[in-house]
């Protein structure tokens, strides 16, 4: 029922007038405690210094570190060769096992290369066997057993690759003087006609060498020594150059020079005819003659 009068109910009321009222403001937080100070306590411990002692080595000390210093680099040079030895070696018996069956199979006969085959195989088998720890000597003494044997098959090599360029240097120099001795240029017209004549000669002499020399190396198989060595034969072309040369390049005279002809003295100038008013002029004017009726003496 609704209350009498017109009065609110009392629960609407305390309703309206809770809403109406302000929220209340929260308490501020207290204040953090101060914190206590630690004391930080100091222990004195008194240091007593009885001797001060240098920080190093003394003389005696220094000098025998150097020595040893100098004893162990001594040893190192003494592996060092003593492994460059022995690489030197093995590389040797490899390529020249190699060579034997490629580039100079051609230079080396049967009886040459199966000895050698049996001797760098045999050297392979010490070297992996007693030659890992010889000394350096050792190494040396091995490696020279091979270059013994297999240094004339190398030569032969050597001189087959060399000379075709040797041969062609000789050449060249012949065809270049015979031209000289056959030509009519003007540029030779000064060059006598004795030393062209022994430019010829040195020509035809090593013309005939060369034709010899050819014939000895054709005939010679490539197995043997060659008869000709690539050194005689730029040897035969340097001799021909020192010859021929100084003739072929022999410089023109230098034109003469005549002496001009003396100029004549110049002749001494005539005095120049006077004209006849200066004749005139030039005489003496003659005496005027004695005034009439003058006293005269008379003997």
């Amino acid at each position: 029922e609704a209350p009498a009068g017109g009065e609110a109910p009392a629960e609407g009321a305390e309703a309206a007038d809770a809403e109406a009222a302000p929220e209340p403001e929260p308490a501020p937080a207290p204040a953090p405690a101060e914190e206590k100070k630690r004391s930080k306590k100091v222990k004195r411990i008194p240091v007593t210094v009885s001797e001060a002692k240098s920080v190093g080595m003394s003389a005696q000390e220094l000098m025998e570190a150097q020595e040893e210093e100098g004893k162990m680099a001594i040893e190192d040079k003494r592996i060092k060769e003593k492994a460059d030895a022995m690489n030197q070696l093995e590389e040797t018996i490899y390529s020249m096992r190699d060579k034997l069956s490629t580039s100079l199979s051609a230079f080396s006969t049967e009886d040459e290369k199966s000895p050698l085959m049996a001797l760098l195989t045999s050297l392979e088998d010490w070297l992996y066997e007693d030659g890992m720890d010889v000394e350096k000597s050792v190494y040396d003494a091995k490696y020279a057993e091979i270059m013994d044997k297999c240094g004339p098959i190398e030569a032969r090599a050597r001189e087959a690759d060399l000379r075709p360029d040797a041969i062609g240097e000789l050449r060249k120099a012949l065809a270049r003087f015979s031209e000289f001795v056959g030509s009519s240029d003007e540029a030779y017209a000064h060059i006598e006609a004795d030393d062209k004549a022994k430019v010829a000669a040195e020509v035809e002499a090593a013309t005939a060498w060369l034709s010899e020399a050819e014939a000895k190396l054709a005939a010679s198989p490539a197995t043997a020594d060659a008869p000709i060595k690539s050194a005689e034969i730029t040897a035969k072309a340097s001799a021909l150059e020192g010859v021929c040369n100084p003739i072929m390049r022999k410089p023109k005279p230098a034109p003469k020079v005549e002496a001009a002809p003396p100029s004549p003295a110049p002749a001494e100038a005539e005095p120049a005819p006077a004209a006849e008013g200066d004749d005139a002029a030039a005489e003496p004017a003659a005496a005027p003659p004695p005034p009439a009726g003058a006293d005269m003496d008379v003997d």
